[in-house]
Formats: C-alpha cells, sequence, structure tokens
C-alpha cells in the first residue's frame, strides 16, 4: 500500500510510537496511547532538549501529489514539573517531504488551560515546498519535533489520535499498476491489430512499440487518448515514430487534437500509405509518467471530417453562458455624464452671467434669487456632468476588455512554455484573469443594458463580450510569437500546448467576468469599472491547469466555493485541427442552468455615477430660479422706468 494516496483517508498521517525512539508517521492509529520521558538536570542556563522524529510507514510506492498547505496538524504534547504544574514548551516541528522542508513554530504557554487550548493546532498551513508538488515512490515523509525544558520534570506526547497530520491528497497513481503494456522496445516490439484499443503507460524515458500489419486504405488514423496527471510529470505527447513497411519513416501527418475536461484525444492521420506490416513507437522523457490508450483505423474517402480539407473555418464568438439574466425588461443604459445638458447649461450661464452684470440695486433679488440659481446650474448642469465624464474615462491604472485578453494571452503563452515549472504554471492560469494574490484587477466596461433577475438584483449586458472572436485572437497571438515546424505547416508543439490551454483559460475567465456584473440597483450610467483586489482562494478545474484561484475581497470562501460549483461546466471540450488549415472549435455544456441566486453582487462592480443625483431637476431648479430673480429685477426696472417718465411728464422738477 502507499504511505499516502488519492483515496478516502489517505491523506491521514498519525502519530504512532511503541517507545521514545520507535515512532512513525501511519495510515491508522497504532502502538501506544501516549509516551513519556523524564528530565533530571535541566536549568535556565542549561536548558535540555527533547527530539523526536517520526518517519513514514510505509514506504511510499505511488507518485502522489502532494497539496499546497497542510489541512490540519495536531499535537498534544504536555510538560509537568514540580514548580509551575502543567505547561507546554515552545515547540519547533519540522515536516521534511522528499527534498523540501516546512518549519513551524508553536510559542509555549506556562499555564495552558484544559482542552483544546492545551494542544498545538494549525489549519490550511502552507508547506514550503519549493515548486516540487510530487512525492515520488520510495521518497518519504518525516516530522521532527524538538523542544527544549529548563526545570526537571516529565514530558508526555499523546497518540491513539490526539497527534495528527492531514494533508489532501488530490491525485496519486500506482505506476507499476498502470505499465501494462512492458515489455516492448524498438527491437522487440509487441505484435498486435490495429484497430484493437491498447492500454498502457509511458514511463520516463522508455519506448513502447508495437508491431502490425496495413491493408490497403487511403486514410490511416490512430488516435491516443492521455490521461490527466500533474503537469510536470506530463509526457510531451509527441509524434509517434510510424515504421513504413520498406523501413523508412512514415512522413509528417496531420494532426487533430481535443482535450476535453483536461483529458488529452490526439489523433495522427496519414495519407496513401502502401500496404504492409508497420512498426509503431512512443518515447518518453525523463521524471515522467502518463498511462494512455490507442486505437488505430483504416478508411477509404466518403463523408464525414477524415481529411482537413472537410473541416470548415469558422470564427467563435463568445455566446453569454455566464449571462443568466432575463432579456425581457431589461432596462436600456446610457451615459450619466449628459453632454447635452452640459452644453445647453452653459450656454444659460454665459447669458445668465451677462444679465447678472447689469447695474441692479435690489441686492435680495441678487443674491437671493439670481444668484443662487446661478450656483445651483453652475452645480447641476456644468461640474455635475464634468464629474461623470471624468469618471466614464479610462484611468491610467486600468484595462480595457481587448487590453485585459491580449494581457491574459501573454501570460497563458509564458505559462504554456515546456520549460515553464508546473507550479508556476498553475499558479498563473489558475488566476482568475490572471490576478495574483494581492493585485488589483481593474478594467472599464460598457454596458448597453441591465437585464433583470428575479430576486430584483440587475446583471450588466456588455456587448463587447459578446463580439469577441475567441479563435482569431488566439491565433492572432499565435501568428506573433509562435512558429511553424520546419519542412511542413503544423504548428510547433508551444503553440499547440497555449492554444488549447487559452481557449479554455478564455472560456473560464469569460464566465466569472458575465457571473459578477451583477448589481443591487439599477446603474445611472452605462460605463462600468470593475476594481476588485484579488485574494488567493481555493480553486476548481483539472489537477493540471486549475481555474477562479484568486478571487475578489469582498466574496467570501464559502461564497467563492458555491459560485464555483454554480459556474463550473461539467463538459469543456478543446478540438484543434493541424493541417494546412488551422481550425479550433469549443463546446461547453452544463449539467443544470446555473442558479442566479448564487451569483453574488460583489461592491467591485462600480457604475460610473454623476456627482448629483437627478442632475436634470437641479439644472431646472437653477434655470427657474435664475429666470424668476430676471423676471422679478425687469419688473422692478420697468416700473421705474414708468414712475421716472411720468415723473417727467408732469414736469415734477420745474
Amino acid at each position: 500500500m502507499a504511505a499516502i494516496s488519492s483515496n478516502e483517508g489517505g491523506g491521514e498521517l498519525w502519530f504512532s510510537c511503541n517507545d521514545i525512539n520507535d515512532c512513525l508517521l501511519t495510515e491508522f492509529q497504532i502502538g501506544e496511547e501516549s509516551i513519556q520521558g523524564t528530565v533530571n538536570s535541566a536549568t535556565p542556563v542549561t536548558p535540555e532538549s527533547i527530539l523526536i522524529e517520526l518517519p513514514m510507514s510505509p514506504e511510499q510506492s505511488e507518485i502522489a501529489l502532494i497539496p499546497d498547505i497542510i489541512d490540519e496538524l495536531q499535537i498534544d504534547l504536555r510538560y509537568q514539573d514540580d514548580v509551575i504544574g502543567i505547561s507546554r514548551p515552545d515547540l519547533q516541528v519540522t515536516i521534511i517531504i522528499a527534498q523540501s522542508t516546512t518549519v513551524i513554530e508553536f510559542e509555549g504557554d506556562s499555564n495552558p488551560t484544559d482542552g483544546i487550548s492545551s494542544l498545538y493546532y494549525v489549519e490550511d498551513e502552507p508547506l514550503e515546498n519549493g515548486g516540487d508538488r510530487l512525492l515520488w515512490p520510495e521518497e518519504s515523509i518525516r516530522v521532527l519535533l524538538q523542544f527544549e525544558v529548563e526545570r526537571p520534570g516529565t514530558w508526555q506526547l499523546n497518540l491513539r489520535g490526539a497527534s495528527y497530520m492531514f494533508l489532501d491528497i488530490i491525485w496519486s497513481e500506482d505506476v507499476e499498476a498502470r505499465n501494462i503494456d512492458e515489455p516492448s522496445s524498438d527491437g522487440d516490439p509487441r505484435a498486435t491489430d490495429l484497430e484493437t484499443n491498447h492500454y498502457g503507460a509511458l514511463v520516463e524515458d522508455e519506448r513502447d512499440c508495437w508491431r502490425f500489419d496495413v491493408s490497403d486504405h487511403e486514410v490511416l488514423r490512430i488516435t491516443f487518448v492521455w490521461e490527466i496527471v500533474p503537469s510536470e510529470i506530463e509526457q510531451s505527447h509527441g509524434q509517434p515514430d510510424l515504421i513504413l513497411p520498406d523501413r523508412r519513416l512514415a512522413p509528417s501527418p496531420d494532426l487533430e487534437t481535443e482535450v476535453t475536461n483536461g483529458e488529452s484525444r490526439i489523433t495522427w492521420q496519414w495519407r496513401a500509405l502502401p500496404a504492409g506490416e508497420y512498426d509503431m513507437c512512443i518515447g518518453g522523457r525523463l521524471n515522467a509518467f502518463q498511462p494512455y490508450q490507442w486505437a488505430g483505423i483504416i478508411a477509404f474517402e466518403g463523408i464525414g471530417p477524415t481529411s482537413p480539407e472537410e473541416f470548415g473555418y469558422s470564427s467563435y464568438e463568445w455566446e453569454g453562458l455566464g449571462m443568466k439574466a432575463d432579456k425581457n425588461g431589461a432596462e436600456e443604459l446610457g451615459a450619466a455624464s449628459g453632454m447635452m445638458a452640459l452644453i445647453l447649461s452653459f450656454a444659460f450661464l454665459v447669458g445668465l452671467i451677462i444679465e447678472f452684470r447689469k447695474d441692479t440695486t435690489s441686492k435680495p433679488i441678487r443674491y437671493g434669487l439670481f444668484v443662487p440659481g446661478l450656483l445651483i446650474l453652475l452645480l447641476g448642469g456644468v461640474i455635475s456632468p464634468l464629474w461623470a465624464i471624468g469618471g466614464e474615462l479610462q484611468s491610467s491604472d486600468e484595462m480595457s476588455l481587448e487590453e485585459l485578453i491580449e494581457v491574459r494571452l501573454d501570460q497563458l503563452w509564458h505559462a504554456s512554455h515546456p520549460g515553464t515549472p508546473a507550479s508556476s504554471r498553475a499558479l498563473h492560469v489558475g488566476a482568475t484573469f490572471g490576478m495574483l494574490d494581492g493585485e488589483d484587477l481593474s478594467v472599464r466596461l460598457v454596458a448597453d443594458a441591465a437585464w433583470p433577475l428575479d430576486d430584483g438584483r440587475w446583471q450588466l449586458h456588455i456587448p463587447q463580450i459578446y463580439e469577441l472572436d475567441l479563435e482569431s485572437l488566439i491565433f492572432a497571438k499565435v501568428a506573433e510569437k509562435g512558429a511553424r515546424s520546419s519542412g511542413d505547416n503544423s504548428l510547433d508543439s508551444h503553440s499547440r500546448s497555449f492554444i488549447l490551454l487559452s481557449a479554455r483559460t478564455l472560456i473560464l475567465d469569460l464566465l466569472m467576468l458575465e457571473a459578477l456584473l451583477v448589481v443591487d440597483e439599477l446603474p445611472d450610467s452605462n460605463v462600468i469599472h470593475l476594481d476588485a483586489e484579488m485574494v488567493k482562494s481555493s480553486s476548481s478545474g483539472t489537477i493540471q491547469d486549475p481555474t477562479w484561484g484568486t478571487r475578489p475581497a469582498d466574496i467570501s470562501e464559502g461564497r467563492w466555493k458555491l459560485m464555483q460549483e454554480n459556474l463550473y461546466p461539467y463538459l469543456i471540450s478543446i478540438s484543434l485541427l493541424d493541417g494546412d488549415r488551422d481550425d479550433l472549435d469549443f463546446r461547453i455544456k452544463f449539467n443544470n442552468d446555473i442558479d442566479h441566486n448564487l451569483l453574488y453582487s460583489t461592491t467591485a462592480v462600480q457604475p460610473n455615477t454623476p456627482l448629483l443625483e437627478s442632475q436634470h431637476l437641479w439644472i431646472i431648479a437653477g434655470i427657474s430660479l435664475a429666470a424668476i430673480g430676471i423676471f422679478a429685477e425687469n419688473r422692478r426696472r420697468n416700473n421705474a422706468k414708468q414712475i421716472l417718465n411720468q415723473m417727467v411728464s408732469e414736469n415734477m422738477w420745474n
């Protein structure tokens, strides 16, 4: 049995001892209830150090993927002396997994209470694995307990369920049990039938070879299906060596690759090969392991996509799989700035200021009506629209959707490079929108409408999302950075890996983006700012390439987990045809409709707003006050003119 595995309870390591010098990490609770030792000569000047070593037993027999954190670590260690009674000394726990070392320091307690507070306990503690997440057969796990005491007394380590370490092992595999295709080699291939379904595993740099007959045909297709394994031990999936009956190497075939939920299906297709006896070999690389199955078929040209020419090219636009609100009852959104209101308000202000400059002797009218009207008009018709216009502009630290996707594709290009460490690849691919822990996701979006949800909230519809041609964007990045294999039109292995990875990753990124665009109230503006501080979170997806491993800080871990379960499709299939004409095909399916009640209205979604609510009412109020002031002033002036005319006509000063 493996010491640790992905089976139920396979990550449980119990502290078990028969005596002080015979301690182990075991699969089950065995040994003594506790062990203890007496210290006779310790003083504060010359403290005594105690070291307890617990190696794992039995030896590891499977490859296992070690997590980045310790689920739980609990140690029940107590010390009793005649001076202060029961205490807890400072404890250093060293966890050695293969070549990596993690040290955890526990602070002691001179007066512990009964119960859980008397235990050394941590959960979700990071493991320092140095990027090496795999535990290979015959590699070991050890735990070292070290503490010092300064007074004579007796220490006791409680076992049998009281002290343990739990690891969440999400993948493991028995190499020997899966390597059933042996023995075979270039010099001694296994005889078989082409159309038989073959099972095996490619272990390290071995060669697996077969010999079979091929009758007359027009098309020869050989399909390999590679099981999911961690990316650091994934085999290269290179072209098999197909040896013709005349012992020459077959020409380069067409290639079709399909990745379904992380499982790779690779089909090699040759045309117009001679009949006869063939040898086929595949070779691996060091420190790699991956189970597979393969089968071949010969066919004549007919109906169906048996050649690259029969595959049609069509661009793929995002279908809005995360848009789950109802289009019926949608409210159109426009700019909050009110450019026309700004222009009219400015024109009114110019006219009113000219009027304001006229001499008047009525201070109540001037300062009671006219000036307040000007100020209200200035605030509601000029300052507030200018504030809104400024808020609708893209700031220097914001990205547009195109820029976000461009940055994401660049990130995925580097992550998909064969030389990228698996832990680094998983970290960057798994980050939501490519934003790592502590980074800010800042994007400017423009909505055309808000679609209502049943619970009274709104989901924002961003037309730019549905205008994205994912296929063109991905192939454009390959054309910019990739290369073609020498001698034919096929893509290099890095480009193929990038295409498949980026297609899946962009689908999941866009799905989460749509799900996050939920607001509690109908926005005042169509300009949406998504500004979120991203923090580390548990991820979904495959072993090789997780997803949604970071979340907005205001969404709790439990809520994020529900969103992941709600949104993640049960089928994501990406097919790449690599030949005279490259083509990419997408298939996404969900088990059930996405429950919009589980979508969270994050504060990171910030629709732009004017400085003042109902700024048109402010404009009307300002114009009205100024108009009343003008009317009152003109009426006062007209009355004065009438009095003056009357006095002149009556010659009152003669």
